[in-house]
This record gives C-alpha cells, sequence and structure tokens, in this order.
C-alpha cells in the first residue's frame, strides 16, 4: 500500500501591492527557510511553481499544519499586508518524480484542485482528503481568526516559536526584554496555536485512517 503524503500549494496574497522585487525576495526567502528547516522530512523540497506559488510534498502529513502556519507567519512578518493561501491535500501519489510540476497522482489532485478553489473559502488555509472532513475545516475557520490577526511583531515570535525559540533565544535574537517576548507570545494567542498542533495528527488520523 502506497504511504499517503501531504502536497502543499501555497500562493502569495495581495502581491500585486509590492514591488517584483520584494515579492520575490520574500518568496525566496520563504522557500529557503523552508528547505533548511530541520523538523520536515520532504519528499519533493519546496520549488516555485507557479507566479507568486510554491508547491513541495512532505513524507509526514501531520507535519502539514505546522508548515502551513510556518510559512503564513514568515511571510505576515514582513508586513501586515501580505500572506499565504495555503491548500493542502493529503493522500497517495501515483507518479512522484524529481519535481512536483511533473509528478501525479491522489495528493497532488487534491491538493491543485483545492488551490484554484481556495479563494471562494474564508479560511486561508484549507485541506482536502479523500473523505468528507467538515469538523476539521470548521476548526481551520477557527485558526484563520488567530492568524488574520497577527501583528508583523506577532507573527515574527510566532515564526520563532516554530523554530523551536525559547524566550530568551526571542529576546536576544529582538533585541527585547524577556518580560516583552513572554507578551507579544501571550497576545499572539501562542497556546492555542501549539494545542492544535500538538493534537493535529489525532485531527488527521480521524479522516486518513483507511
Amino acid at each position: 500500500m502506497k504511504k499517503k503524503l501531504a502536497v502543499i500549494t501555497a500562493d502569495m496574497v495581495n502581491s500585486t501591492h509590492f514591488t517584483r522585487e520584494q515579492t520575490s525576495e520574500w518568496l525566496e526567502s520563504l522557500i529557503d527557510l523552508l528547505r533548511n528547516e530541520p523538523a520536515f522530512e520532504w519528499a519533493l523540497k519546496p520549488e516555485i511553481y507557479r507566479g507568486d506559488s510554491f508547491q513541495c510534498v512532505l513524507k509526514n502529513p501531520d507535519e502539514a499544519m505546522r508548515l502551513a502556519i510556518l510559512a503564513r507567519a514568515a511571510m505576515r512578518a514582513h508586513d501586515i499586508n501580505t500572506d499565504l493561501r495555503v491548500a493542502i491535500g493529503i493522500g497517495k501519489a501515483e507518479a512522484l518524480t524529481d519535481r512536483s510540476g511533473t509528478s501525479d497522482g491522489e495528493a497532488f489532485r487534491l491538493s491543485g484542485h483545492l488551490a484554484d478553489n481556495i479563494r471562494k473559502q474564508k479560511s486561508r488555509i484549507g485541506i482536502a482528503l479523500p473523505s468528507p472532513s467538515e469538523p476539521l475545516n470548521a476548526t481551520l475557520g477557527l485558526l484563520e481568526t488567530l492568524i488574520g490577526s497577527w501583528t508583523t511583531s506577532q507573527s515574527e515570535v510566532i515564526l520563532a516559536l516554530l523554530q523551536k525559540n525559547n524566550i530568551t533565544q526571542i529576546s536576544e535574537r529582538f533585541s527585547i526584554s524577556q518580560s516583552a517576548a513572554s507578551q507579544r507570545v501571550a497576545s499572539s494567542k501562542w497556546w492555542a496555536i501549539e494545542n492544535f498542533l500538538a493534537t493535529f495528527r489525532e485531527h488527521l488520523a480521524l479522516y486518513t485512517k483507511r
């Protein structure tokens, strides 16, 4: 039986509000960050997909939500008006080549179809699974209310936390006091993000057992 993979297709939001040089620099910086993030085990590393989009494939679908939130935090840290739409397709990959553009399979089709339709939904992170998953989609709507409210400084802190930085490291990284760092963590509602990520594997298992 082929193992399920997670195909992530993401495109920039509001890219026309910024110069081409800015958006290219931000996207390339994000791809470099993701490629070098030790938490992710790649089947295919991130690469520019089309225009202001990128696509990648994770061997472990349980890490897909961490990647989506990390990528959005990294992008929102540049400017409050820039963001990503992230379409996650989880399923089998019948034809996995050395590039996502020439690969095919259930996970690729699910991610691609969702990426084409994600503008119709309010949440900017979507998950497409072989079986219906409306309760999980409803949870993503709640997640959106948090991510959509982050300032650039809160996004920076969330990114640092997802990269396993502690309060001391965050205060040093941004040249702020530890109390200020703790305040930013609290105001970003990190506890809710952390709890969701800790239980995401169980959420996903409800729909991917077969």
